[in-house]
């Protein structure tokens, strides 16, 4: 289908286009979002430093002011945590060069600990921006989101998802294109050391893999932090906002009158979205970095060229296209109306995504693997070798995409009270 002598730019530009299309596609939703005023009401400017009359009825005061606080309690949130994130970082990342460094007895390899210690911080500090970006979007749209939600009618139900779905957008394309980029960036740099070449004696591909595999414990270790950190803030303060105010002065749960429901809202941005942001970032690194280890053991696959060895970034590079073109269907060619339209929409747009995937990723795998490959020692201790062919790799792809899909409507059929189960 492509040129064979091209397909190693055409690899290069699917993932750098693909890149900055997400980063791109992202700033275009966020100014979708940013297009609805908050202060509906003219607050005035005390209002907005957070000094409200107290008992007033404008409702837009109430939630400006409620919004500005939230996002103000989040930054403080992250900027602690994230200070603690970062001495945990350099300290880890010295204890990786050495632990890595160390080959054999009286044998050090400085070069392998060093480059595996950067890989280690620019996958902590990646995995940070992308928690830092989700939070910001989550408290940049809440507001915007009730807003559109008391509009009358359908545009009510209209506006609010489509604010709500956009929001969500604007972290998965910023993160996704972000954490490609930096991936591809760095196994460039890295092929300074170890060319992504094989060898007999031993491939200097499989070096410059398994240094890139701290990327991904670097975005995982930060994801746990932001987890658990923000679980547990956000579970003390749901507990103190009922103990203070439910039992205490017998204020209704979620009163903004009660500062500990501001805390709460704090830490469901910070552990649900933040830390979602670093889990999602964590996976998508710890992903590619398996998938680019394993392939650097076939001799195969490391000879057919740079398309092949890049395949699995490939594969992520098509799912920020396909997913840009497939997310207009929930917010513009099937809009939400009505409540009953929400898990309809989901629905259709998960289906459809999935399966521009499946027919894209067929052909990148058609294109991009050879007819055959093999791998020596995964099964047992006489290094038997496993012949694969390139459908088998499509298979497996596609059953780890259609099976997250499967899932996800199973536990909606008995999870969800739309259906007979519930």
């Amino acid at each position: 289908i492509f040129f064979r002598p091209n397909m190693a730019i055409l690899a290069t530009l699917l993932i750098l286009v693909s890149s900055f299309a997400g980063i791109g596609f992202a700033v275009f939703l966020f100014n979708k979002i940013k297009a609805i005023e908050v202060d509906q009401g003219g607050t005035r400017k005390e209002d907005a430093l957070g000094v409200a009359e107290e008992g007033s009825h404008d409702p837009y005061a109430v939630l400006f002011k409620c919004y500005n606080a939230i996002r103000g309690g989040a930054n403080a949130f992250l900027i602690a945590e994230y200070t603690l994130c970062l001495g945990f970082t350099v300290v880890f990342a010295v204890l990786i060069l050495f632990l890595t460094a160390h080959e054999r007895a009286g044998e050090w390899n400085f070069s392998v600990g060093m480059l595996s210690a950067v890989s280690f911080a620019v996958g902590a500090i990646t995995s940070m921006a992308s928690g830092y970006i989700g939070m910001q979007v989550a408290t940049f749209s809440n507001a915007r989101t009730t807003i559109q939600a008391v509009l009358p009618g359908e545009d009510g139900w209209t506006g609010s998802f489509n604010t709500a779905f956009r929001a969500g957008g604007v972290m998965g394309f910023a993160l996704c294109g972000l954490a490609l980029f930096v991936l591809f960036l760095l196994i460039n740099i890295y092929s300074m050391w170890f060319p992504a070449e094989w060898s007999e004696d031993e491939p200097p591909v499989k070096k410059l893999f398994e240094c890139i595999a701290g990327y991904g414990l670097g975005g995982s270790s930060m994801a746990l932090f932001g987890r658990v950190g923000g679980g547990i803030y956000t579970k003390a303060a749901d507990v103190g906002a009922d103990l203070a105010g439910k039992v205490v002065s017998g204020i209704p749960e979620d009163d903004p009158r009660n500062p500990a429901t501001i805390a709460d809202n704090v830490g469901d941005n910070v552990g649900d979205v933040a830390g979602m942001g670093s889990d999602l970032f964590g996976s998508f690194a710890e992903a590619s970095c398996a998938a680019l280890v394993i392939s650097s053991q076939s001799k195969e696959l490391v000879t057919a060229g740079w398309t092949t060895i890049m395949f699995p970034l490939c594969i992520s590079a098509c799912g920020i296209l396909v997913c840009a073109a497939c997310s207009f269907i929930a917010t513009d060619l099937k809009p939400v109306k009505m409540e009953s339209d929400v898990e309809k929409v989901l629905k259709v747009q998960l289906f459809t995504t999935a399966l521009g995937m499946s027919i894209v990723v067929f052909l990148l795998s058609l294109i991009a693997l050879p007819d055959t490959f093999s791998f020596e020692g995964f099964r047992d201790v006489e290094s038997k070798k496993v012949e694969c062919h390139w459908w088998g790799a499509y298979l497996c792809i596609f059953s780890g995409l259609w099976s997250g899909c499967l899932i996800g409507f199973i536990t909606e059929f008995y999870t969800s009270h739309s259906y007979k189960p519930v």
